[in-house]
């Protein structure tokens, strides 16, 4: 009998570095992986809350069945023309257009921290996902400010580091950002059940995150022109990143982080409204 070998893990990073500039491309590589990794596992049809441009369902779940919802048209028209979504909606996420019990598994994919209103939206979630059905997500945590490289060097410099901190998550759109014990309270409120936390992304790591923001800017204007966030992939200067990038990406246990990885469970005897 001919022994299986096991298949060698996916690399997300390369991949992202040719489609990205690089503060998206270490941080969507480091998710993709973690929800890759349980794709496999979660049960279908799954829906994705704040599905965007479909790049990511396409990278982390392809082949799955998997429904997307999103408040913006231009996201959800591009998302569409990829083609990897079994249906999609332009709606809001504190209204779900979808019947009570109707999806084996949610995901979110950093979103949740962009969400006003949040509470009525994760009661939302608990609604559709059938009993005993899993919710999976990515968010950031309320470290993130903190551990940004601008807050770091204004504090060295004797400034208020903190007015830089609430600056970047202001123009990130950042409305929730709350410790792993705050995002526990607020997802068990909503009828979850969280059965593991994990942080991911250090705080070294936020802080190139942060100054890639800066040397990445140009892309902003590729991608106005093109469409696209690089202008030729294949010669990208992105590549020349990636020894660095990779100790980041690579490592997965961390005590703490700007972010965090929580998956939860919508308990058997949960009553939700419409039930």
């Amino acid at each position: 009998m001919t022994k299986r070998l096991k298949e060698a893990p996916r690399d997300f990073l390369r991949p992202h570095l040719y489609t990205l500039p690089i503060h998206r491309a270490m941080l969507r590589a480091v998710e993709a992986r973690l929800f890759a990794e349980l794709a496999p596992d979660l049960a279908e049809p799954i829906l994705d809350v704040g599905s965007g441009d479909g790049t990511f369902v396409q990278i982390a779940f392809s082949g799955k069945q998997v429904f997307g919802i999103d408040p913006i048209r231009s996201d959800t028209q591009e998302a569409a023309r990829r083609g990897v979504y079994a249906g999609l909606s332009i709606a809001n996420g504190a209204a779900l257009p979808f019947k009570t019990d109707q999806f084996a598994s949610v995901i979110s994919n950093c979103v949740l921290e962009h969400i006003v209103p949040l509470d009525a939206t994760l009661r939302e979630v608990a609604r559709v996902l059938r009993p005993g059905g899993q919710f999976v997500t990515s968010v950031v945590g309320n470290r993130f400010p903190q551990d940004l490289l601008g807050t770091t060097l204004l504090n060295a410099l004797g400034l208020d580091g903190s007015r830089y901190g609430r600056w970047f998550n202001k123009i990130s759109y950042h409305y929730n950002t709350l410790s792993a014990a705050g995002w526990t309270e607020r997802f068990s409120s909503a009828g979850l059940e969280v059965e593991s936390c994990q942080p991911y992304f250090s705080a070294a790591a936020l802080k190139l995150f942060d100054f890639s923001h800066y040397y990445g800017a140009p892309a902003l204007i590729t991608r106005k022109l093109t469409g696209r966030w690089l202008l030729y992939p294949p010669l990208t200067p992105n590549l020349l990143w990636e020894p660095l990038l990779r100790r980041f990406y690579d490592k997965t246990s961390y005590d703490d982080g700007p972010y965090y990885f929580f998956i939860c469970r919508r308990p058997d005897g949960l009553q939700t409204p419409g039930a």
